[in-house]
């Protein structure tokens, strides 16, 4: 094992070597390993994956790849390459159900890559719609609202993977993922897409299925989908009247691009902030509500306005929505600009998570891929829940933060004829956490081994 002297320390020399088998650097898996054994996705979702290989010559089972996978791109781990350097550290074997001394370890970085273009674009679509039965399932009984966040993002592609194309807005040549986030940033759903596809493409479908869904469940919750101007067009806008008339209370506010015709109509509010910002010597908003309809729309609608001007140009915005009950500037401020929100969880995704990671040969292989990041992003976003209401100062905390305070730890693995223990430092500065978050989501700490107080 290699062996490496540092010559920093004035009274000894340092050396650092590599030949500590049963030590792991991800002590933080057994959190998210025992969340999903609570929540039971990784084995409820490989149940959707096909398997054709012989049963006399599979090593690693479907239900262990996925975990495998989704664990380790939960801790960072992103590329399948990753793999074949964790597949014998015992605290991985552990995670996926293996005993630490296992000499077979766990799938290696080709066995990783079959895995995932093994799967086909029905089983892409199965996974998507159970991935959205699984949110509406976990909603609260007395949910009374949901908000959905619709919105796109960019996977810049590397290579010639079908149907990436290039885009003008980025520059790049990409794919082009619908992401759907409720407004407490939980992923509800998300679909690849060809990187020349608009920003609506199959939007409306993916919205009216969730709808459904949810009011399938909950008939008397109020639904209110947000978006930017990229996703106002009249399908959309006519799917989600429809809805509102069928089920009731489908409320939306979309952003609505501006044109002469709109500036035109709002020119006296426009005058109002502007005498007002030259008054005060900063920016002035004045906020309206008309009414509009482009050519292509079935009917008028509400639109509501900020007529804003800048220290030194007018800045107007425009709302297209159904809400009636609420004044313009409640509703622009309040209801549709709380939408900004989603874009932070878009970073989590994809800066913490490499959901644009998306390297794989096949179309169908990359669909599966965002599917499994998507499993590391629900994962991890429940654990931040637990650990909020045991650190309430994490409530924000981003996907990265939380894994370099938390779950990135060493871990000494002992394996015993009855048992397997994990030996974490006596010196982890939030061990009082990861024991309050351990108990919250399903472990057990015997009371003669700990002081810590239960959870709230």
């Amino acid at each position: 094992m290699p062996q490496v002297t540092f010559g920093f320390h004035p009274a000894r020399r340092v050396e650092a070597k590599f030949d500590a088998p049963q030590i792991s650097s991800d002590g933080g898996v057994l959190l998210l390993r025992q969340l999903d054994a609570t929540l039971g996705l990784c084995a409820r979702f490989a149940k959707l994956l096909p398997d054709t290989r012989h049963p006399v010559f599979v090593v690693h089972g479907r239900e262990e790849q996925l975990r495998q996978r989704v664990l380790q791109i939960a801790l960072g781990y992103e590329d399948q390459n990753d793999a074949s350097g964790l597949r014998d550290d015992p605290l991985w074997k552990t995670a996926c159900d293996r005993l630490p001394d296992d000499e077979l370890g766990l799938s290696s970085q080709p066995t990783l890559s079959r895995f995932e273009h093994a799967v086909d674009a029905r089983t892409v679509v199965a996974l998507q719609r159970a991935f959205e039965d699984e949110y509406v399932a976990s909603l609260p009984e007395k949910t009374d609202i949901v908000i959905l966040d619709i919105d796109a993002t960019d996977d810049p592609t590397h290579g010639q993977q079908p149907l990436a194309f290039f885009h003008a807005h980025y520059d790049a040549r990409i794919y082009f993922p619908l992401l759907v986030f409720d407004g407490t940033g939980r992923l509800v759903s998300f679909r690849l897409r060809a990187g020349n596809a608009g920003n609506n493409k199959y939007a409306t479908a993916l919205l009216k299925r969730l709808i459904r869904k949810i009011k399938a469940r909950f008939p008397r919750a109020t639904v209110l989908v947000r978006g930017d101007s990229g996703f106002c067009n009249s399908r959309l806008l006519d799917a989600l009247d429809a809805l509102h008339a069928d089920h009731g209370e489908v409320r939306y506010t979309l952003g609505l691009e501006k044109n002469s015709r709109l500036i035109e109509m709002v020119q006296p509010e426009l005058y109002e902030a502007e005498v007002e910002s030259y008054r005060t010597g900063e920016a002035a908003r004045v906020f309206t509500g008309l009414l509009y309809a482009a050519k292509s729309w079935s009917r008028e609608r509400a639109v509501v306005v900020k007529a804003e001007h800048l220290i030194d140009k007018s800045n107007p915005r425009f709302v297209v929505t159904n809400i009636d009950y609420s004044q313009p500037k409640e509703i622009y401020e309040v209801v549709y600009c709380g939408r900004g929100d989603a874009e932070n969880r878009i970073k989590d995704f994809k800066r913490a998570l490499s959901g644009d990671r998306l390297s794989d040969t096949t179309y169908t292989a990359n669909a599966f891929r965002l599917f499994l990041h998507a499993l590391a992003y629900r994962l991890l976003d429940d654990l931040r829940r637990h650990i909020a209401a045991v650190l309430p100062q994490m409530v924000r905390a981003q996907f990265d933060t939380i894994r370099l305070r938390l779950l990135k730890v060493a871990a000494l693995v002992d394996q015993s004829v009855r048992r397997i223990v994990i030996r974490l430092p006596s010196c982890f500065g939030l061990v009082d956490v990861f024991v309050r978050v351990a108990r919250r989501v399903g472990a057990a700490t015997p009371t003669r081994t700990t002081n810590v107080p239960e959870a709230a």
